[in-house]
């Protein structure tokens, strides 16, 4: 399993995610204690399904960066959502239901009647719930990710005593002089900005989870509002690192491992807070949960590289050792592969394939070993017909394929629906405008 953890780290998207998921996470938690305490835990859950009503008319319009639009979109209807609670007939959260329930059924509508998407229900099925979404940024996307974070933690360092006092006694802060109306539309903004953060790490249907959870679970442990919110921070960036790596090496959905970590946490915690009855105790408690839980983090990065490195050593030695023998010719094969994704689980195959079709010329020239399924496309005009590998992630929602050439002419295809590994030359090919990698002079085992 270390073993397995060291090579994942060695592609850059997983390092990439883990980055992003802790930022993510953390922002998250210091402002889900100020929305839990405010009775506003559903903001975030309507924010959610309106930025996904953004996020499709984004990809209807074909816009290249969705997040110019859909985060000025889930600005604007957080403002409204302030601005109707105070001065609309309707309040609470009728219009948070309202807002919520309408942009999710014209988001889903409109990718139903306009979306140029061959696989609809996977695209859906990963904005709703996150299923692989974090693993497929982009550099720019991680570094306007780390900087809206950055942003968000500076915002509550800098505003932490108005935040205190617009939490607690919002009429009291008013009258000693706070301007709560600006602190709360600065809030709904940073809301906001959270909300289309956390899209890419858990979906846009769990995100309520990174609000509520840590910050539930550091109130059954914590009293002071300081204590919970440095508790809530810490819990929320561990679960977030906890189910990022559990999902990586078991090939489950990130979001969904995510947010099920923050389940336990908090009825570890909610365990704590009833058996530790003494606020001392509770805090000991906490402190003890906190430590032990980046300990963890840490203890298991450590041990993966001693591990690695004693691998190493004996594969060294071994390689001294059998120096003058002659090797067999399938391993003499094997030392050909460069990329080999037999040996990664459905999700890394996934978004390896993912890869592949944005970026072909990066794999350009490489032998690849892949396994999938065989599809067949037939095109209805000149009635030939195209063999893929079509790999599907965790979920089985989403779906990529690679074409690929036998090597031998007179080779038998696979069948639609088998189970393949592929093994060719990735080649780049245009055609029609269009840029897509190519596996020729492929080789086609039958699992």
């Amino acid at each position: 399993m270390l073993e397995s953890l060291r090579t994942y780290l060695a592609y850059p998207f997983v390092r990439y995610a883990l980055v992003a998921g802790v930022m993510i996470a953390l922002c998250s938690s210091l402002l889900g204690v100020t929305l839990v305490l405010k009775r506003f835990s559903l903001i975030g859950d309507g924010l959610s399904h309106v930025a996904f009503g953004a996020l499709a008319i984004a990809s209807v319009l074909r816009l290249t960066a969705p997040m110019i639009f859909v985060l000025p979109a889930t600005v604007l209807c957080a403002v409204a959502l302030l601005c109707a609670s105070r001065n609309s007939r309707i309040r609470g959260d009728a219009s948070i239901a309202m807002l919520s329930v309408g942009s999710l059924a014209i988001g889903y509508l409109l990718l139903n009647l306009f979306g140029k998407s061959s696989n609809l229900s996977g695209d859906v099925c990963t904005t709703l719930f996150g299923s692989t979404s974090i693993l497929t940024l982009s550099s720019l996307d991680v570094w306007l990710c780390a900087t809206l974070s950055m942003g968000v933690v500076v915002f509550f360092i800098l505003f932490y005593e108005r935040i205190f006092a617009i939490t607690f006694d919002e009429t009291s802060a008013r009258a000693g002089g706070v301007r709560t109306g600006l602190c709360n539309l600065f809030l709904a903004v940073v809301v906001a900005v959270i909300i289309v953060l956390a899209m890419n790490l858990v979906g846009s249907l769990l995100i309520s989870a990174l609000i509520v959870f840590p910050a539930l679970a550091a109130m059954r442990v914590c009293r002071s509002f300081l204590s919970v919110t440095i508790c809530a921070a810490v819990l929320s960036v561990a679960c977030a690192l906890i189910g990022m790596l559990t999902a990586i090496l078991g090939g489950t959905p990130v979001g969904s491992t995510i947010v099920a970590a923050d389940m336990i946490v908090f009825l570890l915690c909610a365990a704590i807070g009833v058996l530790l009855p003494r606020l001392r105790l509770r805090k000991m408690a906490s402190a003890a949960l906190c430590l032990i839980m980046l300990f963890a983090v840490s203890c298991g990065q450590k041990q993966t590289s001693q591990q690695s490195d004693k691998k190493e050593d004996t594969k060294v030695s071994e390689q001294k050792e059998n120096a003058d023998v002659t090797k067999p010719a399938e391993v003499q094969k094997d030392t050909k592969i460069d990329v080999d994704l037999t040996k990664v689980n459905t999700n890394m195959v996934y978004v390896q394939v993912f890869y592949m079709m944005q970026k072909p010329q990066d794999y350009n020239g490489q032998i690849i070993r892949l396994p999938g399924v065989c599809t067949i496309m037939k095109n209805r005009v000149t009635q030939q017909r195209t063999y893929n590998c079509n790999v599907l992630d965790g979920t089985g929602c989403c779906a990529k394929m690679i074409p690929f050439k036998l090597a031998d002419a007179n080779a038998v295809y696979p069948k639609s629906g088998e189970a393949i590994t592929v093994t060719g030359k990735f080649q780049v090919v245009t055609e029609n405008d269009k840029t897509f990698g190519v596996l020729n002079d492929a080789v086609v085992e039958q699992n």
